[in-house]
């Protein structure tokens, strides 16, 4: 009998502080999340062109580029735009409103803790984004 890992969501994770994004990714890879994380908005770029994110949790100061350059580079992902979490130092909800038309759902002020992270990212997707089957043979440690 083999194992089938429950399907799960694909999550792009842009944050160019080293320490965030590990936190970010380690508390979305144990909830069961397929986690994509890069400090360079760039590669980020090259990422979503490709497409196959259902979500994606972007620094809103970036300091090699806008991070609305990252948003219009996400309006015209192959799978068409997936939602947007945009996290940051003093965000507030006026900032989350006004780049709400570039594909931005929600935000998160940082600092924040690890449950507050996966409720947001969790309401977020609740919304419909699709899911993906994943690998039996994908990402799993032997302990």
């Amino acid at each position: 009998m083999q194992f089938e890992p429950p399907p799960t969501y694909r999550v792009l994770v842009v944050d160019h502080d080293r320490t965030v994004l590990e936190m970010v990714q380690i508390r979305l890879d144990v909830a069961g999340y397929l986690v994509t994380a890069t400090r360079e908005p760039a590669e980020a770029i090259g990422l979503l062109e490709g497409g196959g994110f259902d979500a994606v949790i972007l620094e809103r100061h970036l300091p090699d580029m806008a991070s609305l350059e990252v948003l219009e580079a996400l309006a015209t992902a192959a799978d068409g735009p997936a939602p947007v979490l945009l996290i940051g130092r003093g965000l507030t909800a006026d900032d989350v409103k006004a780049a709400a038309g570039h594909g931005v759902c929600d935000g998160l002020a940082k600092p924040f803790s690890g449950a507050e992270l996966l409720e947001r990212v969790d309401r977020m997707l609740a919304a419909g984004a699709p899911l993906i089957e994943r690998d039996p043979q994908d990402e799993w440690i032997e302990v």
